[in-house]
């Protein structure tokens, strides 16, 4: 009588692709996700955000760093992306419209306008298997501004507006994405920063506008904006910065005020407004990135 030595390797590695298969039908038939590649795992998200189901979505702010490459910016919208994200509001893009434009994926459209300084500031991005545009232009905010650091006038001030209709729940928004000036808030007493008036009255100009933008919406349509709002949300205490002059008389809920449980401090925020059919239900902050601002990505449900 012979006695084989078989390595156990031998006997695993037939068996292997039967395996692989039986444990991906059972993920499959009990509704859990394979967890494959990064590669598939981002494109799993697309075809998750190309069926556009139409109960939820969700919407992004991003503040880009002064001089950011294609890789810095790809590395950093990825998992913002991979968060849900179907809509963008860039800030500070300082960069070239081509960089920007690589750094998206190809079923990614970019509203970056051409035109005076200061009107591509502010882009807006979004997967177009999700959304339909209808409607783009580049608002003045203000033409009185102030300079980073110094404090100097600097360009006119613009913010990038589109309108976007839900390709599975007809729900429309008027999306806005702005940069307000930098210096505004003081800490302390919660108020404007009266070191920096120039800065506060031109905040207070470009909020005046962005009042009139979204008394404009009409009524079927949901005004939410994107920003680096350079005010602390949790020391914004009184009636002359963010919460006094946008959030509060336009009746806009935002990622720091959504959940009672979950209040932030940051300067970034996506604001919408209340009265529609779609609320803010949960937000998200991504501050492993090359730019130094976290990504913010905001989840709308709709109200049952």
């Amino acid at each position: 009588m012979f006695l084989l030595a078989v390595s156990p390797r031998v006997l695993v590695r037939p068996l292997a692709r039967p395996l692989v298969a039986v444990a991906a039908a059972l993920l499959l038939l009990t509704g859990l996700t394979w967890a494959g590649s990064p590669a598939q795992a981002r494109e799993d998200q697309r075809q998750a955000g190309s069926s556009a189901p139409a109960g939820r979505f969700a919407v992004a702010t991003l503040n880009l760093k002064k001089g950011m490459r294609v890789a810095g910016m790809r590395h950093d919208i990825r998992p913002i992306i991979g968060g849900g994200a179907t809509v963008i509001g860039f800030q500070e893009r300082l960069f070239s419209r081509p960089a920007l434009r690589a750094a998206l994926p190809k079923d990614w459209t970019l509203l970056m306008p051409k035109g005076p300084t200061g009107t591509d500031d502010n882009p807006i991005a979004f997967d177009k298997d999700v959304w339909e545009l209808e409607k783009t232009w580049a608002p003045l905010l203000t033409g009185t501004t102030w300079r980073r650091y110094s404090g100097r006038i600097a360009h006119d001030q613009y913010g990038v507006a589109a309108v976007l209709r839900h390709r599975a729940s007809g729900h429309t928004i008027r999306a806005l994405s702005f940069h307000l000036p930098n210096h505004l808030h003081n800490r302390h007493s919660g108020g404007p920063n009266y070191a920096n008036r120039r800065g506060v009255e031109a905040m207070w100009r470009m909020a005046a506008r962005i009042r009139a933008i979204k008394e404009d919406t009409p009524d079927a349509h949901q005004f939410v904006a994107m920003c680096d709002c350079n005010v602390t949300a949790n020391r914004d205490t009184g009636d002359h910065l963010v919460k006094g002059r946008i959030t509060k008389p336009l009746r806009l809920e935002t990622n720091y005020s959504a959940d009672d449980h979950r209040r932030g401090s940051g300067i970034d925020y996506v604001m919408a407004e209340r009265d529609s059919d779609f609320r803010i239900h949960s937000f998200r902050s991504y501050r492993h990135l090359v730019t130094d601002h976290p990504g913010i990505v905001t989840t709308f449900t709709r109200k049952r």
